[in-house]
């Protein structure tokens, strides 16, 4: 009789570990499905990867120099002091002797479209029509688009 109840304890136990095994087999594939189900339906409101997002500057940094200047203002008593540096292609290696070769030109452009702004022009807001102001000037005086964007490093009015 002890034999029998403890095979039959024996029998009523495996059943029941095949049936929690069951069981935790369905809740561990519910759980993975619900899993990629929130994923794919809350995609559109996740940020962005950070592997999506691309380089700043992709070429050359090149210091124009550092320019001292009277705006155009009715008074003539404001002044700014500004440092430009130049992006130029990395592709081309001769862009660089180029681009020196070319300073002056770029020196008095930079200057000339410097002094004739305005306060107003010369605020945060439109500094970015500056720069490419500034950018397709040098590239129109040099003859090819060697420069891809013109950078303030410090930018001071008074």
């Amino acid at each position: 009789m002890v034999e029998e109840n403890t095979t039959e304890i024996a029998e009523k136990s495996s059943i029941d570990i095949k049936i929690i095994l069951i069981g935790l087999g369905i809740f561990i594939v519910a759980m993975a499905f619900s899993f990629f189900l929130m994923r794919s339906m809350m995609a559109p409101f996740l940020p962005e990867k950070e592997t999506e997002k691309q380089v700043a500057t992709r070429g050359n940094l090149l210091s124009v120099g550092e320019f001292t200047t009277n705006i155009n203002d009715v008074a003539g008593t404001r002044f700014l002091k500004v440092e430009v540096f130049v992006e130029v292609s990395e592709e081309n290696k001769k862009v660089a002797a180029e681009i020196e070769a070319y300073m002056p030109i770029i020196k008095d452009s930079v200057l000339t479209i410097l002094s004739s702004k305005t306060a107003a022009d010369l605020d945060t807001n439109n500094r970015e029509k500056i720069k490419l102001e500034i950018k397709n000037d040098l590239n129109r005086k040099i003859g090819s688009e060697v420069i891809q964007n013109v950078y303030f490093t410090s930018f001071i009015m008074q």
